[in-house]
């Protein structure tokens, strides 16, 4: 009878081997399921795109911006603005005038500042007495002489004291004839004295006046009826004649 050792397995040479353990296994542990309402952690968005399209949009709105200045600048115009009275008949000249950069209007017809440079002025006149702050168009030019019937331009040579202070183009005199006796006077002085007599003329508009020397002396042009002009010229060559004014352009 061949017997068995406790676990039921033949007895051997090698003696008795106990059995391994008997591990009963456990159940994994289940996950707990995620919270309501959670949403899952995602990936960072990359913001360069987004700031390369604002970077590129106020490229576009600077450039949009130079282009409407610049629209706008081809809009306005440079003209000839009057800076000081130019009297009737008188031409323009350089320091009577500044540029002024205004709207450009096709239905007035200004005068350009680069006409004016160009020289265009050259031989016209004033039609009328243009004031400072005047915008200078081409009605207000002719190249008539604009003297009535009757007259001329009369240029004198007068020394210091035969003339006003001050007299300018514009103004208007009164011409008188007085002896040589107020050397040390100026002809405004000497009438104030309580010399009194009839003026050769009154009334007569300066045309043109010269610059002063340094002893005083200047070239004075008038605009004389005919009848005078005689009168006006020997009286001057002579030292004799005296302007007062009549009317003083300030």
């Amino acid at each position: 009878m061949t017997s068995t050792n406790d676990n039921g397995a033949p007895p051997s040479s090698g003696g008795w081997k106990p059995s391994g353990p008997t591990v009963t296994a456990r159940p994994a542990p289940a996950m707990p399921p995620p919270p309501a309402n959670v949403r899952a952690p995602s990936t960072p968005r990359d913001r360069k795109p987004a700031l390369a399209a604002l970077g590129l949009l106020l490229v576009l709105v600077g450039a949009l911006a130079s282009v409407y200045i610049q629209q706008q600048a081809k809009n306005r115009v440079g003209v000839v603005e009057i800076v000081k009275l130019v009297p009737q008949g008188k031409s323009i000249t350089a320091d009577d005038v500044s540029e002024l950069m205004v709207a450009a209007d096709p239905t007035i017809s200004y005068v350009t500042w680069d006409q004016a440079q160009a020289g265009a002025l050259r031989g016209y006149t004033a039609r009328t007495d243009l004031v400072a702050g005047t915008l200078l168009v081409g009605q207000m030019l002719t190249t008539e002489l604009p003297l009535a019937p009757g007259q001329e331009v009369v240029g004198l040579s007068l020394k210091d004291g035969q003339y006003p202070v001050g007299i300018q183009v514009g103004d208007t005199v009164s011409a008188y004839y007085v002896s040589n006796k107020n050397d040390d006077k100026t002809g405004q002085q000497y009438l104030m004295d309580g010399f009194s007599t009839q003026p050769i003329v009154a009334n007569v508009r300066v045309y043109d006046v010269g610059q002063a020397g340094t002893s005083g002396d200047i070239d004075i042009s008038l605009v004389l009826d005919q009848q005078y002009a005689n009168d006006i010229t020997q009286a001057a060559s002579g030292t004799n004649l005296v302007l007062v004014f009549d009317k003083h352009t300030q």
